[in-house]
């Protein structure tokens, strides 16, 4: 019987009006994904361009002028910030 009412309930939640999902689930997957975008977004901006390097630490390239890590950096360590 418990589980009956709990299966009514899961099927028929979404129901009426579809507001309780809409201000729920919903508004958290929205959410969610924002932030998971920004984050990609900034990640992907902000990193060593070279291939399948995700270090932060960026210094224009004296070649080209796209940001680069300390590792791929042609001067080295020597580079400050």
């Amino acid at each position: 019987m418990l589980v009956a009412l709990s299966l009514h309930y899961v099927v028929h939640w979404p129901m009426k009006g579809g507001y309780n999902f809409v201000s729920g689930p919903l508004a958290d997957i929205t959410l969610v994904t924002a932030f998971a975008g920004t984050l990609y977004l900034f990640l992907r901006k902000h990193n060593c361009h070279v291939n399948r390097c995700w270090r932060m630490e960026w210094h224009p390239h004296p070649d080209h002028g796209h940001p680069v890590c300390k590792k791929h950096h042609p001067e080295g360590h020597k580079v400050t910030a």
